[in-house]
């Protein structure tokens, strides 16, 4: 029995357990874009641009760990979806674009394009990807799927890209006969775990103020309750990245919140005063050890353990003790080693002494009613309100900044965001990805006035659906973090933005309920009425425009970083701890 190659890259995936993906058709996938849409058991979701598309199947796969899947046409679609394929690519996130493909016979590539909005999408989708390839011919189908896939979820997780010419696609071909891709020899990621486990813990004991650095790596490796469990044995402190700051409830008494400059006022005192860290699935990047790298005490000792051997020996890191490993298997025999070993005293005192930060160094302090909105107070009043289930996706820019030093995740709760690459106008496309990955959740936007404009169109797609997506806008009159750096880095003037929409009749627009929260007496009860209605919405948080960021403190008592470069402190500390 032979079927088309269409039907098959469908049932493919299907049978991979596959049942989204995000596309917007095109006359280049048109036998895939049939094929998916009549596969029982997969849904397609009609994206707005083909941007969206990848970020929809990246924030699906980043909530869950499984391969997102985004399928697009042919020339501009398919370079539509480079721009939000490199997120994957960026954060490490396993996501297989599906591109359509003008004929073979009209296939050049060495001329710009060719056919019927034909390019040569794979060529630049290379630098981007784990594996990219042109299906050339209908019998190795199997074969790039195959490879694909494995690339896509081995290793450090990645994108990947299928490039299907109009005629494979319509081809025919019999799956009983088609080869698959050989079993690649897997590099040793496991070898060693318990003796580099004794390692560290000969270490741990010679310290006096350890640190643990947790990433994402310890969720790709599927490694968190083998991670919490192992940090209560050890009882030290824990200093998360960004895409690592949902591993610990924050009420744990070993969490100590994000850190790097954009992260909470106190982690970075922490982070300078440590005299071993012991970083696992992060990849310690300039915005979390500083441009200058200086974030570490010079006579700290810094081990990094990484499955992606890149990530230990990049420029401008220092990492003293390289461990290329899955960190999943390092956790489990740290665990193992610290059921046998005493909590030393002096790290004892040094839990105390973190705790004391902790506690002396709220992000939100009093805040005087009447007057603006605090964007920080408006985070701390919506998380106060939220459940286990919650799932927060955040844009870049200020909501960026005031989530990471405010929200206090609970033990099952969430967070989406374009972390590495920092992907303004991500959040709105990765909530629609969120909310079919998780569909018995209720999902909080948190993006800027300024960012939403960047992948606006798909509030259609989350009304289209009546998702359960909450869009909360903080409209502080543009882009509030860039008019910052301005002042900061260049003393201004400041540059051209444009003019803040006007939300209520873009929630008219999109048939989206419109609320507006602007007051500070009734605020708890706004967002109460906000979280308890069924289905979308787009609020908007009008928040005061001169409300400025809060800049992380430094143990060496130095300047405060700013986006890539140094600056004098912006405000003072006693006003850190009223934000």
């Amino acid at each position: 029995m032979t079927v088309r190659v269409a039907d098959y890259v469908a049932s493919y995936l299907h049978a991979l357990g596959v049942d989204t993906c995000y596309s917007l058709s095109g006359t280049g996938s048109i036998h895939l874009d049939q094929a998916f849409a009549q596969q029982p058991g997969l849904v397609s979701i009609c994206a707005r641009h083909e941007t969206a598309a990848a970020l929809m199947a990246t924030g699906a796969a980043k909530l869950t760990g499984n391969l997102g899947v985004a399928l697009v046409t042919s020339g501009p679609g398919a370079v539509n979806a480079l721009a939000g394929l490199v997120d994957a690519y960026a954060d490490g996130v396993p996501v297989l674009v599906v591109s359509g493909q003008v004929e073979t016979r009209h296939m050049d590539e060495g001329a710009r394009s060719f056919g019927v909005q034909g390019f040569g999408v794979v060529s630049s989708a290379r630098s981007m990807t784990k594996y990219a390839a042109v299906v050339e011919r209908p019998t190795d189908i199997r074969m790039h799927l195959d490879e694909a896939v494995r690339h896509a979820l081995d290793g450090r997780p990645g994108p990947v890209w299928l490039d299907i010419p109009l005629d494979v696609q319509a081809a025919t071909v019999d799956p009983h006969t088609l080869q698959g891709a050989l079993a690649a020899a897997g590099e040793p990621r496991g070898a060693g775990a318990r003796q580099t486990a004794r390692q560290l813990m000969a270490m741990l004991r010679s310290a006096e103020r350890p640190l643990i650095v947790a990433g994402q790596g310890i969720r790709q490796a599927d490694a968190v309750a083998p991670f919490r469990d192992m940090v209560e044995r050890l009882r030290i402190p824990v200093v998360s990245s960004r895409l690592g700051a949902d591993l610990l409830p924050y009420d744990s008494e070993f969490c100590f919140g994000q850190g790097g400059i954009r992260g909470r006022l106190y982690p970075g005192l922490i982070m300078g005063r440590s005299d071993l860290v012991i970083s696992l699935g992060s990849s310690l990047s300039t915005a979390f050890v500083g441009e200058d790298a200086d974030a570490f005490d010079p006579d700290a000792t810094v081990v990094a353990v990484d499955i992606d051997p890149s990530q230990l020996v990049k420029k401008g890191v220092r990492v003293d003790f390289p461990v290329c490993m899955d960190v999943g298997l390092l956790v489990e025999a740290l665990r193992a080693e610290a059921a046998e070993a005493a909590v030393p005293t002096a790290h004892k005192a040094w839990l105390a002494d973190c705790a004391e930060l902790k506690a002396a160094h709220p992000t939100v302090g009093e805040h005087p009613p009447g007057g603006p909105i605090n964007s920080y107070r408006f985070i701390g009043r919506l998380e106060a309100q939220t459940g286990a289930d919650h799932v927060f996706v955040v844009d870049t820019g200020s909501a960026y900044y005031v989530t990471g030093q405010t929200l206090e995740f609970t033990t099952s709760q969430r967070e989406i965001t374009s972390a590495a690459f920092l992907n303004m106008g991500a959040a709105v496309p990765m909530a629609v990805g969120a909310a079919f990955a998780q569909p018995r959740a209720q999902v909080l936007v948190i993006v800027g006035d300024g960012a939403i404009e960047l992948n606006i169109q798909e509030l259609a797609t989350i009304s289209q659906y009546a998702l359960d997506v909450k869009v909360f806008v903080l409209n502080n009159g543009g882009y509030a973090s860039i008019r910052e750096s301005q002042a900061a880095l260049t003393g201004g003037p400041e540059l051209p933005e444009p003019e803040t929409l006007d939300f209520r009749a873009v929630a008219a627009a999109f048939r989206l309920p419109y609320r507006t929260l602007s007051r500070t007496d009734t605020l708890d009860a706004d967002i109460a009425a906000v979280l308890a209605e069924d289905g979308p919405a787009l609020v908007e948080v009008i928040c005061d425009p001169e409300q400025q960021l809060l800049r992380p403190l430094r143990a060496d008592g130095g300047l405060r970083a700013h986006d890539g470069a140094s600056v004098a402190p912006l405000v003072t500390e006693r006003e850190l701890n009223h934000a």
